[in-house]
């Protein structure tokens, strides 16, 4: 995709945002009753690879079915594909929503976990553009926010350690976020 082109999907997502961030916001809230700090969800594996703070801090809600916000109703149709997507789990901001299927699966906690870095990392406006360019111009599992959070979710699996995860998955965070704006020839205000 050229930069012109990323230039002009940009332009059509940023009024959309606070639409976005508005949903995101009433959805936490409908749902914060359900939350349950990670910390308390028994999983034997996942206090290995995370700080205690950020699994005290990050809440995990089950739900029959995942949620997107309506983003064709928003006023960006490119994410219809998105948004009919059956999903296992999405993050929001510090809460991540995990579908029935999902709902004792530590692979799919741990990859939320690693969404919530990044969110933190971003913070919310950035993130909204940096994953939804990424997931128009290179598809759901290229999209390089998801590709760090599979690429992790993997090494997890295996068993295998990751020393200093969180401060990986920041700095690479980081480094999306300027590639981004380098490629794209654009800022992320």
């Amino acid at each position: 995709m050229d930069k012109t082109r990323a230039r002009e999907i940009i332009a059509e997502l940023q009024p959309a945002l606070p639409l976005v961030e508005d949903w995101i916001d009433k959805y936490l809230e409908a749902h914060a009753a359900q939350a349950i700090p990670v910390s308390e969800l028994g999983f034997s594996r996942i206090p290995n690879y995370f700080s205690q703070k950020s699994l005290e801090t990050s809440k995990a809600v089950n739900v029959d079915r995942v949620e997107v916000p309506p983003l064709s109703k928003m006023g960006i149709p490119h994410f219809i594909n998105f948004e009919e997507a059956q999903f296992r789990g999405i993050t929001y901001k510090d809460t991540f929503f995990v579908g029935r299927e999902a709902h004792n699966c530590e692979a799919t906690h741990f990859h939320e976990m690693v969404h919530i870095i990044q969110w933190d990392e971003l913070k919310p406006r950035v993130f909204l553009m940096v994953y939804g360019v990424g997931l128009l111009t290179q598809g759901y599992q290229d999209c390089p926010l998801e590709r760090m959070a599979y690429q992790f979710e993997s090494t997890f699996e295996s068993g295998n350690a990751i020393d200093d995860l969180e401060q990986r998955i920041r700095s690479g965070t980081r480094l999306i976020a300027k590639a981004f704006v380098e490629e794209k020839g654009t800022s992320l205000k």
